[in-house]
């Protein structure tokens, strides 16, 4: 099977040599360093080994990161433009703001940080040397991050036919992107339920729908003040909001394995599996401490790129859960060293985890249930304990242990290190969990086309047509909601309804009126 994928990819990229190679722009969600960010990279490098020149836009504070320098990627492949950005402040950016972010549904957050969202935009928009160089490259096609609202910008000033990656999976806080939408299955943007809901879930569904609605709109708006307040031309500010009418194609990592069934336009692509690499072997640092764990083996944490620091409350749970664990455990962390550390707990800034992954003496993974993570628990077939902070991480932690049915989750609210330790026992003990893990593992991996081949084939369709309208719904983009959701239809048979029924009333009414006099008369 694997052979097999080898000579399919192999027989597109020989291919994709003979096709005219293209310049392609490549716009990430940029707020900092992160797997999204990686995720591009590596969209990027298949790109380049079919031939294409890639180019990748972001801030000038990226490769400024801490993460960035310590990660592997391969830079040197691609071209690069930047745009100037205010460094962080990084006292504070994995403190109060994000502490204030946990257990906030996502509307909320959202309505949290639109502020921050246009003044990047601002920034953006300010910075002249890149629309000038972005305008001298004439690209024949971008692939921009949903969450990236330059991109946005740029595909409408520039008229380049566009694809949108999602990255966190069938989702978006633009319903429009991912049609048709339907409430009474499909919970809204990161709602951890399943597809069957209860009255009340489909009732916060509702809501919470509505809500994000509004948080967008309000958003897009000011979003499109800031874009015509530069001087960008309507098609350019008006994408920000219409992005679902103009995408040629929508990116999506989506796998039956992990997310229930759901209805999708054929725009709508998953190219799931796409990121994952080969693992390598461990150096000797940590071939020897696994060695040393012996028969226990070891626990892998991590919590991802935004909570590598934790406030010093939390961070002692965890020590203090860490420490009481037969097992070695292995702590993705750079904060101050947490109160309660045990001596079978090491603590690194960054570690290959991937590799550590794949190593057969792996227990257990603690993971916030990121959608990077959560696609690798399940790659490697791993029992997890979640423990979601917020945003795509509740959804996913649901996921795992529902759908997957390969862990437990812990919810932040209420958390001991009790109760933490308890939930990581009972994983490693309950062999159930394993097997599911290796279920669902099998399924992932069973992609009858590879993701890589899937990526180029698709990418040099759009670049073939220029574009593509005859995979996307128009007359879906065109209706109102009343018309989406045949509201307008139910009015109509509503309508329909009262007026037979206030007929009938009145037929009847006549009826027994005539009978009444008939028999009065008779009487008379």
């Amino acid at each position: 099977m694997i052979g097999n994928k080898a000579v399919i990819y192999a027989t597109i990229l020989l291919l994709s040599t003979v096709c005219e190679s293209s310049r392609i722009l490549l716009a990430p969600l940029d707020i900092g360093f992160n797997s999204r960010v990686m995720n591009m990279f590596k969209l990027g490098k298949i790109l380049v080994e079919a031939n294409h020149e890639v180019t990748i836009v972001y801030s000038n504070q990226m490769e400024k990161d801490d993460l960035y320098k310590s990660a592997t990627h391969n830079n040197e492949l691609f071209n690069f433009i930047y745009y100037e950005m205010p460094a962080s402040d990084e006292s504070t950016q994995n403190q109060e703001f994000l502490e204030g972010m946990m257990v906030t549904p996502p509307s909320a957050v959202i309505r949290n940080m639109s502020p921050m969202l246009v003044a990047h935009i601002r920034c953006v928009c300010n910075d002249k040397t890149m629309w000038e160089q972005i305008d001298k490259m004439d690209f024949d096609l971008l692939i921009g991050d949903e969450g990236s609202f330059m991109s946005r910008i740029i595909g409408g000033q520039f008229n380049i036919p566009t694809i949108t990656y999602i990255n966190w999976g069938p989702v978006s806080h633009e319903f429009e992107v991912i049609p048709p939408f339907n409430l009474a299955f499909v919970p809204t943007f990161f709602e951890p339920y399943a597809d069957t809901m209860t009255f009340m879930e489909r009732v916060y569904n509702v809501m919470e729908y509505f809500n994000q609605k509004s948080v967008m709109s309000n958003m897009y708006s000011a979003m499109i003040e800031v874009c015509r307040e530069f001087g960008f031309n309507d098609n350019a500010c008006n994408n920000i909001r219409d992005l679902h009418k103009n995408t040629a194609l929508v990116f999506i990592n989506r796998n039956d394995a992990i997310h229930y069934p759901q209805p999708f336009m054929p725009h709508v692509v998953s190219i799931d599996g796409f990121n994952f690499g080969e693992p390598k072997p461990l150096d000797n640092y940590y071939t020897e401490m696994l060695e040393k764990a012996g028969e226990h083996g070891f626990i892998l944490v991590s919590f991802g790129s935004m909570f590598r620091k934790l406030w010093p409350k939390l961070s002692k749970i965890f020590a203090e859960a860490f420490a009481g664990m037969p097992q070695t455990v292995i702590w993705s962390y750079e904060g101050p060293t947490p109160e309660g550390l045990g001596n079978n707990t090491i603590v690194n800034k960054w570690i290959p985890q991937q590799d550590l992954m794949n190593h057969p003496s792996i227990k257990l993974f603690v993971t916030h249930c990121g959608s990077s993570s959560t696609f690798q628990a399940v790659n490697y077939a791993l029992p997890t304990v979640g423990i979601p902070f917020f945003w795509d991480q509740p959804y996913y932690c649901q996921k795992l242990a529902q759908r997957v049915k390969s862990g437990q989750t812990v919810e932040l609210k209420g958390i001991t290190s009790e109760k933490l330790q308890q939930a990581m026992k009972e994983v490693i003990k309950d062999k159930t969990y394993k097997e599911n893990a290796q279920i669902a593992a099998g399924n992932l991996q069973s992609h009858p086309v590879d993701p890589k081949v899937k990526v180029v084939y698709w990418v040099e369709y759009v670049l073939r047509q220029k574009g593509v309208n005859n995979l996307r719904s128009i007359a879906a983009n065109e209706l109102n909601f009343f018309q989406y959701f045949l509201l307008d239809i139910v009015a109509l048979g509503v309508v329909l309804i009262f007026m037979t029924g206030l007929f009938g009333v009145c037929v009847t009414k006549k009826v027994f009126s005539t009978l009444y006099k008939s028999g009065k008369n008779k009487v008379e």
